[in-house]
């Protein structure tokens, strides 16, 4: 709207129509409003939300605005906070006055402030009727409450710790159905890698206490029942060969795998070339190349595909996220995915029905622990890293059998702390478990657990008694502790001297054959060799739509994956080592290697050939017992001692 020059009226939208105002009857209206500020000056405050509201009432007028003063600038960050929370702006009594400079000599110089036109100044008198005051106030409240209306009920907020803001209810329901959706395909489980920080995370290491993260799992009233029992008790070597067979059976029943059109599109192209490729990209902090590589990755990897592909899902999202410097947000959220103890259950029989590596390696310890403490009446073993101590209801049960009479058992287990305000709960409920194992088949028993770091626990605390056999018993976690690539004295070096000074019978330990590497890119490239063997053998082996190996794959492996690929420094709490640096090391902790019983060798060769697949391979070198997958060392074994000083 242009007003013409003869007309001297004052624009005003007033109930939905065009008004005019006389400047006659404005000047006086604004003469009225300055002498009540003047009375009132320290009453008043800015209210530049208004000010707004009248630039748009006004908006067909061309006028400069002068720049907003100190006070008027915080008034504007201000306000709007106070107005999200429902209280009211307090006034400030020394507020300047937001001025709106007019270039025509028929409009005096106006601003807006507490709801009420004020003039920046004038020299007439009131002679007009206040009523047209009120209706440019009334107008001015009416933009005031349309404005209001897109704001959120503060009653109906509900606090989003994840993205550390306030939701309305609908919202919050919404985000947390987007969560659960999320978490049911892969890229949930390992972590969206470009998502908000949530201060949610930030406090979960204060609630920890600690630096290295125990995965969360979620507890349940049932300790053992059928399930368990059928899983975890020895029920002879036809029941195991039955359940192998079956399982053969249904991936050879499977449609042609190589059928699908995205795995034949996947032969023409190298998936671990173009890891490796944006690997190096990632390393050299080359972010155009290597999100160009991540879209390739992304067509063609996928958590339903062969075993490549899905390695490929689990690797690109660890570099995407590295790239993205989410990589501890990341890992954090995916350790923190509770997951319940039975869910485990079906994961680990199918690794043991697939495949004999873990079923010999728990054979092995216990075999091992049976024929040293033949004769002993009280038997103490220290877990490190029992996790969820799947390894003893077999031993309970073998020690029931035993001719020279049952002995007393001991274990002591001992893990890092879970998150949040129950760091024990897991290993408290695992000695429920074992406990009435050792109650169903007569075996004295008693339990006792550590959540702590393994580095500070001291002798007094694992209450050793002169009269047991001590047996120390870590399989697969002394990973996770740190090593040496800290300064002085390393927490590892610091566990395996308490082993030392304690002084077992035998130390049992069982690792992960990989060599840890401070370079991302050599690093890389071994994590993609060693799990590719164990993605292709379950890919061979097991059913793709099996649920064991969708949790094993997805939840289980993806963790070490991620966090070896996609963190640094205190954050990388995996940092596995080969056989051969475990033996170095451990030798020059004081520990002198025994030499291993053949009968028990013997024992885990027959294991592997009673109707497994002939890829699988046990071998005795150095002193270790080698198991692997078509020629790859996957885990190894031995039995130590300290050395008499």
């Amino acid at each position: 709207m242009v007003l013409p020059e003869e007309n001297n009226a004052f624009p005003v939208k007033l109930d939905g129509a065009n008004t005019f105002i006389d400047s006659t009857d404005h000047t006086n209206i604004s003469h009225s409003i300055h002498e009540k500020y003047q009375n009132n000056q320290n009453e008043f405050m800015l209210y530049p939300t208004l000010d707004y509201i009248n630039r748009i009432l006004l908006e067909d007028i061309d006028e400069p605005f002068s720049e907003y003063q100190d006070v008027a600038a915080l008034s504007d960050i201000e306000k709007p906070l106070y107005d999200i929370v429902g209280q009211k702006y307090p006034p400030s009594p020394n507020s300047q006055l937001v001025v709106r400079q007019s270039k025509s000599n028929h409009y005096s110089n106006i601003c807006i402030l507490n709801k009420q036109i004020i003039p920046k100044s004038t020299n007439t008198s009131l002679t007009q009727d206040s009523r047209n005051e009120s209706l440019l106030a009334k107008e001015l409240q009416r933009g005031v409450e349309e404005g209001q209306k897109f704001l959120p009920d503060i009653n109906n907020l509900t606090i989003d710790l994840q993205v550390s803001r306030l939701l309305p209810d609908t919202e919050h329901k919404k985000k947390i159905s987007e969560i659960e959706l999320e978490e049911e395909n892969v890229h949930g489980l390992v972590g969206k890698p470009k998502t908000r920080k949530s201060s949610s995370d930030e406090n979960l290491n204060i609630l920890e206490g600690r630096n290295s993260k125990m995965p969360m799992f979620s507890t349940e009233e049932i300790t053992r029942d059928e399930m368990y029992d059928k899983v975890l008790l020895y029920h002879g070597e036809e029941s195991v060969k039955e359940e192998i067979s079956r399982l053969q059976e249904i991936r050879k029943c499977q449609v042609n795998p190589h059928c699908n059109q995205k795995e034949n599109l996947e032969e023409n192209i190298d998936l671990e070339s173009l890891l490796v490729q944006c690997s190096e990209a990632v390393a050299l902090g080359n972010c155009k190349v290597a999100e160009e590589i991540i879209k390739v990755l992304r067509k063609h990897a996928s958590p339903v595909g062969s075993g490549t592909q899905r390695l490929a899902c689990i690797l690109t999202d660890g570099l995407e996220a590295r790239l993205a410097g989410t990589g501890s947000e990341s890992y954090r959220r995916l350790v923190n995915r509770q997951i319940s103890t039975r869910e485990v259950l079906k994961a680990y029989h199918m690794n043991i029905t697939a495949s004999p590596l873990l079923r010999i390696s728990y054979c092995f310890a216990n075999d091992y622990i049976c024929k040293v403490a033949e004769d002993a009446s009280r038997i103490h073993i220290i877990d490190f890293g029992i996790t969820f101590g799947f390894q003893w209801p077999p031993l309970i049960q073998a020690l029931a059998k035993r001719r020279g009479g049952v002995p007393k058992l001991r274990i002591t287990g001992i893990d890092l702390p879970q998150p949040g305000f129950r760091p024990a709960e897991r290993l408290n409920q695992i000695g429920v478990r074992l406990e009435e194992y050792a109650k169903s088949f007569e075996v004295p028993f008693e339990y006792q657990c550590i959540a702590s770091l393994w580095e500070s626990i001291c002798i007094k605390d694992l209450k050793i008694d002169d009269d047991e056999v001590l047996i120390v018993n870590s399989m697969f976690r002394f990973m996770q502790v740190r090593d040496g690539t800290f300064p002085t004295d390393s927490p590892r070096n610091q566990v395996l001297k308490l082993i030392k000074q304690i002084k077992p019978k035998g130390f049992i330990i069982g690792i992960l054959n990989v060599s840890y590497s401070p370079f991302f890119t050599t690093r890389f490239k071994k994590v993609l060799s060693l799990y590719s063997m164990l993605f292709d053998m379950f890919d061979t082996l097991v059913p793709r739509d099996d649920e064991g190996r969708q949790l094993m794959e997805r939840v289980l492996l993806a963790r070490p994956i991620f966090n070896l690929v996609a963190c640094e420094g205190q954050d990388q709490v995996e940092r596995p080592e080969t056989y051969k640096q475990w033996h170095k090391r451990i030798s020059q902790a004081g520990f002198k290697l025994l030499s291993m019983d053949q009968d028990i060798v013997k024992a885990c060769n027959a294991k592997v050939k009673s109707g497994y697949h002939e890829g699988f391979f046990v071998q005795e070198e150095s002193g270790w017992l080698l198991q692997g997958w078509k020629g790859r060392i996957n885990y190894g074994l031995s039995v130590w001692e300290p050395k008499l000083e």
